[in-house]
């Protein structure tokens, strides 16, 4: 066995402590599959969705052109581009929040990217702000944007049921915006339960 010196045992070391100013939802986004990465994964898939919908909506002002997107995968069925070609691939103007064929009725990669890009920089800038950046980073806007998000994807991965279609890129982001919400639920717990303990 080992034995510890009397005059060891007799002294006490007060050591310092490291504590971690990181919230819960802090570390947790902390992982591989962070949101930070997520997000750029999703800017990525929605910038990609708007080129293959460019090039199938324009495909009849050059019927020379013969395109044919990465995410329509003859072997298993999947066919994005038939997808994107939707109404609902314009939820603006399909839900009538703005006049068909405006200028603001764009496609939802566009609102994607949007979306990506304000989780992106909340991720790397830092929850804490000051001034409008605290109201627009606060837990519970996130909560609010990152719920739009999640319903539009139950909207939209119903109408993929509906219609038998199998889109790959509408998956993977759909499994993304399910991730994010998953966590801003999680943040905001995790603040509100801050809030209790401090009262």
């Amino acid at each position: 066995s080992f034995l510890v010196p009397d005059y060891l045992s007799k002294t006490s070391f007060n050591l310092p402590i490291q504590h971690s100013n990181a919230s819960p939802s802090a570390m947790t986004i902390s992982s591989f599959f962070n949101n930070g990465l997520l997000s750029v994964l999703g800017i990525l898939l929605s910038a990609y969705s708007i080129y293959v919908e460019y090039r199938v909506e324009h495909k009849a002002e050059n019927p020379d052109d013969v395109f044919t997107a990465l995410c329509d995968i003859e072997a298993i069925g999947a066919s994005c581009s038939t997808v994107f070609s939707l109404p609902e691939a314009k939820m603006l103007s399909f839900f009538g929040l703005v006049p068909h064929g405006s200028i603001l009725d764009i496609p939802n990669g566009y609102l994607g990217i949007a979306f990506y890009a304000l989780s992106l920089t909340r991720h790397v800038t830092g929850i804490q702000r000051s001034g409008l950046l605290s109201h627009l980073f606060h837990p519970t806007v996130n909560l609010i944007i990152t719920t739009l998000a999640f319903s539009s994807s139950i909207f939209l991965a119903r109408k993929l049921y509906i219609i038998q279609e199998v889109c790959v890129v509408c998956i993977t982001t759909h499994i993304i915006n399910t991730t994010i919400f998953y966590r801003s639920i999680q943040e905001a717990l995790s603040v509100s339960e801050g809030k209790i303990k401090r009262q």
